[in-house]
């Protein structure tokens, strides 16, 4: 079983490959040896906080019907600074801890009211304190040992607040398959979450996934109140940091459409259900959730049909199959939002996306809104199209145009953005194979400006299904492929906006000669001349 890692400010990342076990258990070297840090199920992928610092080892047991199946050799890391955490109790306490230092005489704690200013208030022999709680007050650990009477500080956290790590929402509804849906807002950090009913010590749910925000529960009453936990896996077991109020099942709020979300649906039954309840989990209380199905010949159409009938924000809509960009121009046709966005039917939405989203184009009286967005894949979450822009403020569009499609730039995701619907209304996708290549450029192009946030919200999730279209279209015979991303080139470059069109000429010619890097089709180059 091979596994990789990588160390982000003080944090082991982790992943490992499937070997079809009923858990993992994460081991790291202490002082006493070996010490199971994480037990990991239905993952591939976890984090490790608090590691002291300086050279740690780590390995990997999966373990099947209670027996160890395999196992990966130890891999050997460096902890460079210390990793620091500090939490409220009730507001009656805080307590604060770092990770060990091996040569470390004792920890001294310094503390701040304006977050800039630290003073030295006292020493510990111990890497961890509880303080009375002080409102506005941060912290920092900083461990030291004595040299001829006089203290030498060998390191320290960042600063460190105790409400740095929160839950800013909770919420839970009605699934379908007799099921509820618990969902979260959580800021900060964590390397995993537990769920509790009230009045129980045990957790009900449990996931070493940092950035979850969600859990499926069955079996409960529609009166249960449920809570959630946010711990860190460390050397020494769980520490919970932050922990949620009490909620239980809830009514749909929902008044008038100001916001249409599009989902396009083909043969989804296994896995459309989450994503329309991670929609519905939104904290954007008028959102209209348009789910078009194109043709499926599943259960998909059973279950769109179970949400509409106990959602009144949830629009069925059916078609013949005809293809991604046909569906989703049926969802345009028909939504009734002043703003517009998309998602496919095996993706996901954070609770947040489409407030933050909403709020940045109002504040700043933009066309558009851009975030971020994760990629999950069975190694964990990378982050796409974080873009080189100021946060939450009015930038001409020209200056997205500049970058678009320069190295590391690359991506044309249709979901990540919110857009004002009289533009999209007035320029539909092109039914073509590569319809978000081929409509982003156009679209963004008759847009005056946009705003961007840099918190990913959206995630596009290739764990689900990992194969995608573009997957499909690779295979294609060179010819076929060829006249495919011709077509999406010319798309946006005759369909944009006129006064736009020799920038969308330099836009297809970087795509293309993309293209040209790993194919001897000729017809790159040709088209990339004509195009000057």
């Amino acid at each position: 079983m091979k596994f990789g890692f990588e160390v982000k400010n003080s944090v082991l990342y982790i992943n490992w490959d499937d070997v079809n076990a009923d858990c993992y258990k994460i081991y790291v070297k202490t002082n006493d040896g070996f010490t199971e840090c994480a037990s990991v199920s239905n993952s591939t992928f976890t984090s490790i906080s608090m590691l002291p610092s300086g050279e740690n080892e780590c390995f990997i047991k999966a373990l099947k019907n209670g027996v160890v199946k395999d196992q990966t050799p130890a891999i050997f890391f460096n902890i460079d600074n210390i990793d620091g955490i500090c939490f409220a109790n009730d507001e009656k306490y805080t307590t604060i801890i770092c990770s060990e230092q091996e040569e470390a005489y004792g920890y001294r704690l310094y503390k701040s009211g304006d977050g800039v200013n630290f003073s030295g208030v006292q020493n510990f022999d111990q890497n961890g304190v509880s303080l009375k709680y002080e409102n506005g007050a941060s912290y920092k650990m900083k461990p030291y040992k004595t040299k001829e009477g006089e203290r030498i500080i060998l390191s320290s956290t960042k600063a460190l607040c105790p409400y740095e790590n929160n839950f800013e929402s909770l919420t839970i509804y009605k699934s379908y398959g007799e099921k509820m849906f618990l969902s979260w807002i959580y800021k900060g950090r964590a390397d995993g979450f537990l769920v509790y009913p009230k009045n129980s010590d045990y957790p009900i749910f449990e996931t070493n996934d940092g950035l979850c925000h969600f859990a499926y529960l069955k079996n409960y009453k529609e009166d249960t109140e449920f809570l959630v936990k946010a711990f860190l896996n460390t050397p020494n077991g769980k520490i919970v940091i932050s922990q949620s109020d009490f909620v239980k099942l809830s009514e749909r709020k929902y008044e008038r459409p100001t916001v249409s979300l599009i989902v396009p649906a083909y043969n989804a039954q296994n896995y459309i259900s989450r994503s329309i309840d991670s929609a519905l989990a939104s904290n954007f209380d008028d959102l209209e959730i348009v789910i078009v199905n194109d043709g499926s010949t599943d259960n998909t159409q059973g279950i769109i049909d179970w949400y509409s009938k106990n959602y009144p924000n949830v629009i069925s809509l059916q078609k013949l199959n005809g293809g991604v960009a046909d569906t989703r121009n049926v969802g345009i046709a028909n939504a009734k939002g002043e703003y517009i966005a998309f998602m496919d039917n095996d993706d996901m939405l954070r609770p947040d996306m489409i407030s933050s989203l909403y709020n940045s184009i109002k504040e700043n009286s933009t066309d558009v809104a851009i975030a971020p967005l994760y990629r999950l894949v069975d190694k964990g979450y990378t982050i796409h199209c974080n873009l080189p822009f100021v946060e939450n403020k009015a930038i001409d569009i020209k200056d997205y145009f500049e970058i678009m499609y320069t190295p590391g730039y690359y991506n044309c995701a249709i979901w990540n953005k919110l857009y004002k619907a009289e533009l999209v209304k007035a320029h539909p996708l092109g039914i073509l194979k590569y319809e978000d290549v081929s409509w982003t450029p156009c679209i963004l192009s008759w847009a005056k400006n946009f705003s961007f946030i840099k918190t990913p919200f959206y995630e596009w999730d290739r764990k689900t299904r990992p194969e995608t279209f573009g997957d499909v279209l690779a295979k294609m015979p060179e010819d076929d492929l060829f006249e495919h991303r011709k077509q999406a080139m010319m798309f946006f470059v005759e369909n944009g906006n006129p006064e736009m069109k020799e920038i969308l000429k330099v836009i297809a010619q970087r795509r293309l000669q993309r293209y040209a890097k790993n194919s001897n089709h000729v017809g790159y180059k040709m088209l990339i001349e004509n195009l000057k």
